[in-house]
């Protein structure tokens, strides 16, 4: 759930806008990526 939530902060996510299910899947993954990094490059 918590997954979800942190991607839909992501306007592009945050409707269903995409015209292909795979174009879906790569803004999603991007979206993932950008929380990944964030989290990373957080201080200590």
């Amino acid at each position: 759930e918590r997954t979800f939530a942190w991607t839909g902060r992501c306007r592009r996510l945050a409707r269903d806008h995409e015209a292909t299910p795979g174009s879906a899947v790569a803004f999603f993954v991007l979206a993932a990526a950008t929380v990944l990094l964030r989290r990373l490059a957080k201080p200590l």
